[in-house]
């Protein structure tokens, strides 16, 4: 089913009071732009879950390489863990603890890997350098190696 909002934002008056609170009046301007952005990007949101959401997974992926599957996959579970989150910080719930910000946690591990399986073994290697020399000496030094000394 299609299910679209279309809003319309009201400027709100605030002259009842008075010229000495314009300061007061600026931030509710404020809070009421960034009130409107917001509104503006849940629509944008739901845009975008409306075609996500009427085509099946398996539509989804047929066409998508596995390291573009596995991003939609964990950036549907980021979208949906954070969204869970903003709900429950707008009822008052706190979140400093909550199992929701583990779960966005290891979410954007699993994100990292999927970039880092991207850029493929060339990319991985430019960024992972070793220094062949010193891990030459550290596995001799592990291992207790001694040269032998000629007689």
């Amino acid at each position: 089913h299609t299910h679209t909002h279309t809003h319309t934002h009201t400027p709100v008056s605030l002259h009842f009071l008075g010229p000495s609170h314009s300061r007061m009046d600026d931030e509710v301007k404020e809070a009421l732009r960034a009130l409107s952005d917001l509104n503006d990007k849940v629509d944008k949101i739901e845009e975008f879950m409306e075609v996500l959401l009427s085509k099946s997974r398996k539509d989804l992926s047929e066409k998508l390489e596995p390291t573009e599957c596995a991003t939609m996959d964990w950036s549907l579970a980021y979208a949906l863990n954070s969204l869970f989150h903003m709900h429950l910080k707008t009822q008052g719930v706190p979140t400093k603890d909550h199992p929701v910000k583990e779960e966005l946690k290891r979410i954007k591990g699993y994100v990292k890997k999927i970039e880092d399986a991207k850029k493929g073994p060339e990319e991985n290697k430019r960024t992972s350098r070793i220094d062949k020399g010193a891990a030459h000496r550290m596995i001799l030094a592990g291992v207790g190696h001694k040269r032998k000394k000629k007689d």
